[in-house]
């Protein structure tokens, strides 16, 4: 959602969005037709990312608001979790892999291994929707979301946004 209806770039926007709505900027094979001010320099991953983040890979890292202002949508996992992985090679810190802690309730109500159906190696390398990744891999500067509520009293739930500042696994 664009909010900053004072800008007649955003209204311009908003109103080319309606449009393709309408069935304009299209032609006879439903190809849509894209404003010049859409494209990148070149039709590849990485003139997408300098586009859309530029500067990224500098220090200082860039003010809290600048994630805010900016995102690429993709309509695949897959292809999410290539352009995550791309974007987050750019930032100049170090890699910083978190591991999950899992564990299933036996008949005691005891967290433990207990007897699975599956190998956890199985498991940890499922990644779809609703199911938290097995190993996080960030760097200090990278933008993160909160997926589930995990502390709402304190404002730390699900949608919260931030800017990671430290890592230490």
């Amino acid at each position: 959602m664009r909010l900053n209806v004072d800008d007649a770039q955003e209204r311009d926007f908003a109103q080319w969005q309606i449009d393709i709505g309408h069935g304009q900027h299209t032609n006879e094979s439903d190809e849509v037709s894209l404003p010049e001010s859409f494209k990148c320099a070149e039709n590849t991953v990485q003139s997408l990312i300098d586009t859309i983040y530029p500067g990224i890979g500098l220090l200082p890292h860039p003010d809290d608001h600048y994630f805010s202002q900016r995102t690429i949508l993709s309509s695949r996992n897959d292809d999410v979790d290539d352009l995550n992985h791309a974007i987050l090679n750019h930032f100049p810190s170090e890699l910083q892999v978190f591991q999950s802690a899992d564990s299933i309730e036996d008949n005691d109500g005891h967290g433990e291994e207990g007897i699975l159906m599956y190998p956890v190696e199985y498991l940890n390398s499922i990644n779809c929707s609703g199911l938290p990744l097995a190993k996080l891999a960030l760097k200090v500067g990278c933008p993160v979301m909160v997926l589930r509520n995990i502390n709402p009293g304190e404002g730390v739930c699900n949608g919260s946004c931030g800017i990671l500042t430290c890592a230490t696994p």
